[in-house]
């Protein structure tokens, strides 16, 4: 059981768990939809642990867990790109900001697929890679057009804002990870380094899920006292 209930799955169980009491009763639906994405999130975690160790016992493409967050990928570009679709157009026409993103991801996950050596069983990595890249200047984009709008904002009830928070803090340090990990494997490989990476990825994984709980909390107290 330990080998499911990691800091991983934990945070995100209790996101789920958040957002189920929170969002169910909120008006706008790309808010209520995390309850479908935190489930599906949780569920994708819980069935690639024994993909992950079918893989360990024989090592083979189809044995892997990578098809499964393959799905997930495309979930989370939905998703992601549905709420900034949102967030940016109380502010802005957001539709051909969020199309461009849309098509340059779709692109990417489909010359992937065709391009990969073992295709659906190979991660997507550089879709990902550039998933990350958009979401950090979304997030950035979001800030400046929040920060220069003329009415007074409560930054620490705004639900908005602690979602997007979590989503740089997320997408700008695992990036800085995957840089920082490809230099470390040009020069040597070492499991103090692993361990250091690893825990650093699992403080980020608490900073977004952290963020989206609190943001949901607020999310309540907003329609509650409406």
């Amino acid at each position: 059981m330990s080998k499911y209930f990691t800091l991983y799955t934990s945070a995100e169980l209790i996101c789920f768990i958040t957002a189920l009491v929170c969002l169910l009763s909120v008006k706008e639906r790309y808010w209520r939809f995390f309850i479908a994405f935190m489930f599906l999130t949780c569920l994708v975690e819980f069935v690639a642990t024994p993909l992950k160790e079918m893989y360990k016992a024989d090592p083979k493409p189809e044995n892997s867990n990578a098809w499964i967050y393959n799905l997930l990928l495309l979930l989370q570009i939905g998703t992601f790109l549905m709420m900034f679709y949102n967030l940016i157009g109380k502010y802005i026409q957001s539709k051909i900001i969020i199309f461009t993103g849309l098509v340059i991801l779709l692109s990417l996950y489909g010359y992937e697929l065709l391009t990969n050596q073992h295709g659906f069983y190979d991660y997507n990595v550089l879709t990902y890679s550039a998933l990350s890249v958009i979401m950090i200047l979304y997030s950035l984009y979001y800030y400046y057009l929040l920060l220069n709008k003329e009415e007074y904002t409560d930054l620490k009830a705004l639900p908005e804002f602690w979602w997007t928070t979590g989503i740089l803090f997320f997408f700008f340090g695992t990036t800085a990870i995957n840089l920082f990990y490809r230099l470390l494997v040009s020069v040597s490989v070492s499991a103090v380094n692993t361990m250091y990476i690893f825990y650093i990825n699992n403080i980020l994984i608490v900073i977004l899920y952290g963020c989206w709980t609190y943001a949901f909390i607020c999310k309540r107290w907003m329609t509650s006292n409406k």
